[in-house]
């Protein structure tokens, strides 16, 4: 990389995947303003001009503008427009202030671009030829590929790009900034509704943003009354269900050492036929002649 000082106008930001935030905008530009410009920006030469295209620092070039900068430091790299959205992108995504908004976004945009310069990795691609199909053994599939690079768990990865393709593209810019993009739960609630119904809860978080769950959004849009606040075993199932295998058998344990008449006797009424027997197959060596009252 090549790192030189460019004037600020011969910068080309263009559309970016991610919005910029002003408050991190006006955070950097006192920084900058104190102490300098720290990290250069990355840019690449638009071809015979004097102009440069941004691949990741649009939140500095925001900034240099407000601190009343001319001019930016930055690493010129020699890449096409699709390897500079890939840098752009790999740039973006190790950072850990994305919202699960922004990265869903990233990784999808990044599962595109990749596809673009493997196009033997896709799902569906053309690998007849011998010399694609050797290809597609030697360069990994993008969620293998992209997990090894981020650090990142293929689940997460494949996750976050099906939750991009769940949620409309309107209203991920709308969203965008608002505390829904920051909540990869109320994302996925919000992918489940039909593009009309993401429209509208997307305006109603704009609008109203207190309210923080997407179902009692949708229940507040339709007009349906409140539910009754869930009664004690409700509170209790909930909690329950939440809990791992290990936990959920203590709390079974405890309960039915607590009152072991009541636990045996619920075991036996809802369990079938298979498990009835092997509730008899325990208790058998512990109560002589229990197993033959049972069949008889």
């Amino acid at each position: 990389m090549n790192v030189i000082e460019i004037p600020l106008t011969q910068i080309e930001v263009g559309d970016r995947l991610r919005t910029v935030d002003p408050s991190w905008v006006e955070f950097l530009a006192a920084s900058i303003a104190e102490r300098g410009q720290d990290t250069p920006v990355w840019v690449r030469k638009i071809g015979r001009t004097e102009k440069y295209a941004l691949i990741a620092g649009g939140h500095r070039i925001a900034a240099l503008k407000e601190a009343g900068k001319t001019v930016a430091i930055a690493s010129v790299v020699k890449a096409t427009e699709t390897e500079a959205q890939l840098l752009e992108i790999d740039e973006n995504l190790i950072r850990r202030e994305l919202t699960p908004l922004d990265r869903a976004t990233f990784l999808a945009r990044r599962k595109a671009v990749y596809e673009e310069l493997h196009p033997e990795t896709k799902q569906g691609g053309d690998r007849k030829s011998d010399q694609n199909a050797e290809l597609c053994g030697l360069i990994p599939a993008f969620s293998e590929a992209t997990a090894e690079k981020l650090g990142l768990s293929r689940r997460t990865i494949e996750t976050a790009v099906q939750l991009h393709g769940l949620i409309v593209d309107d209203v991920r810019k709308v969203i965008s900034g608002t505390w829904l993009a920051a909540s990869g739960a109320q994302l996925m609630a919000l992918g489940k509704l039909t593009p009309d119904q993401q429209r509208k809860v997307a305006f109603f978080t704009v609008q109203h943003p207190d309210v923080r769950n997407v179902s009692e959004i949708v229940r507040q849009l339709e007009n349906r009354p409140k539910p009754p606040a869930p009664e004690k075993l409700e509170r209790f199932l909930a909690f329950f269900r939440k809990c791992g295998p290990e936990e959920q058998q203590e709390i079974i344990e405890y309960a039915a050492a607590q009152m072991p008449a009541v636990a045996c006797n619920a075991a036996w009424s809802k369990a079938s036929e298979m498990q009835r027997q092997v509730i008899m197959e325990d208790f058998a060596p512990r109560f002589p002649g229990f197993s033959e009252k049972e069949a008889a």
